[in-house]
């Protein structure tokens, strides 16, 4: 079976779709899945291990690292249908210019199409000042996502947000994580140590792009309130605000761009997760956390909060109140070190129950579903139950 993948970007690790995008990859062969991807930005790197085309695309004039398609259906139609077998089915990882050409082909030549809900853009408009255009926004996506057999969502409570809005071809499917790289046993005192952290200092840690969607107002406004001589901020990540982050936290560790091992050193070596965004449809870097142990306070919004136990493995707090979230953060820093380690434990427990493994086992079996049990549909909107192990 051939699945073809359209995304606007498929250079490894640039956001969290791409992450997302590569565990897919990485289990196709396995499972006897032939994966091409479709992009507007291919990786010089990855093109070698999957088949990719590239299409004609323009760079975006403030996220630079991003490319929008613009060319025509025609176009996109020849550089798939060129290849020696048609796809049997479509995997659309974006809503935006490419996507809908696809998905244009697919209804054309009645080929299934399902797209994963990965960016909730409703969301953005307010930390941009353009909420006046949400209902556009909202009108489009429902255009878009309707035409598709089958939408994933990531979160629970995003999925019932889609539901209410009037979609109704909805499954779960939650991400997973890397249980092996991310894990308690990589923190390091030296890493602390390199970074000029002091013992008695807990450490603070935000992984993502350094964008304002991710609210970073509020992590700006926290750091703001915290004793500095209690506390140090580490900042994993880039994007095009970092010089204007690193001008209002001076005294934060900014690391740039890490993966593999570097990050996961990073996560295990620090005391508490923090992630203000309330923009999230998952969350991969909050379960990143959790896996590594790592208490995390989130927004409670859709995405991140489906992941923490209030109380437990974490604190929900109010998108922007910053005085939750100094209360959360200092609730946390000042556990005893055996109610620390009982936080720690449960956090990893959690995220054993999000195996790549076993996710990318219901995708595949969805795919084979739609291309070749069409008299037994998955129900729309289905819960697709996590199992623990």
């Amino acid at each position: 079976m051939v699945v073809c993948h359209v995304a606007g970007t498929a250079r490894r690790g640039q956001d969290g779709v791409t992450r997302v995008l590569y565990e897919y990859l990485e289990r196709h062969r396995a499972a006897g899945l032939e994966p091409v991807i479709v992009t507007a930005v291919a990786d010089p790197v990855e093109r070698q291990r999957f088949p990719m085309v590239e299409l004609p695309a323009v760079r975006l004039p403030v996220y630079r690292d991003y490319r929008v398609f613009v060319g025509t259906r025609a176009s996109l139609e020849r550089a798939i249908l060129q290849r020696e077998r048609e796809p049997d089915v479509f995997h659309i990882h974006t809503p935006c210019p490419l996507g809908r050409a696809a998905l244009r082909l697919a209804r054309q030549r009645a080929i299934p199409a399902i797209a994963t809900y990965h960016t909730h853009f409703p969301s953005y408009l307010r930390h941009h000042r353009m909420g006046i255009l949400r209902p556009i926004v909202e009108r489009s996506l429902l255009d878009f996502y309707r035409r598709c057999d089958r939408v994933l969502v990531p979160s629970a409570r995003l999925l019932e947000e889609l539901r209410r809005m009037g979609l109704g071809n909805l499954e779960h499917l939650p991400h997973g994580t890397d249980m092996v790289l991310f894990h308690p046993r990589w923190a390091s005192h030296q890493w602390r140590q390199r970074l000029g952290i002091r013992p008695e200092q807990r450490v603070l840690l935000f992984v993502g792009r350094l964008v304002w969607e991710k609210n970073l107002r509020m992590l700006i406004e926290l750091w703001d309130r915290l004793d500095r001589r209690r506390y140090a901020m580490v900042i994993v990540g880039t994007g095009p605000i970092e010089d204007r982050l690193r001008r209002l936290m001076r005294d934060a560790h900014f690391l740039g761009y890490r993966a593999g091992h570097e990050l996961a050193q990073a996560y295990a070596s620090s005391d508490v997760f923090v992630f203000p965004s309330d923009t999230e449809t998952f969350g991969n870097v909050t379960l990143e956390a959790l896996a590594s142990g790592v208490p995390c306070v989130v927004a409670d919004s859709q995405g991140s909060a489906d992941l923490v136990r209030h109380g437990m493995t974490g604190f929900r707090v109010r998108p922007n109140d910053v005085h939750a979230f100094v209360a959360a953060v200092e609730e946390i820093a000042a556990l005893p070190p055996e109610s620390m380690l009982l936080w720690r434990m449960r956090a990893r427990l959690d995220a054993e129950c999000y195996q790549w493994s076993h996710i990318c086992s219901k995708l595949f079996a969805l795919y084979r579903s739609l291309v070749y049990d069409a008299s037994l549909p998955v129900q729309a909107g289905e819960q697709m139950q996590m199992a623990s192990g």
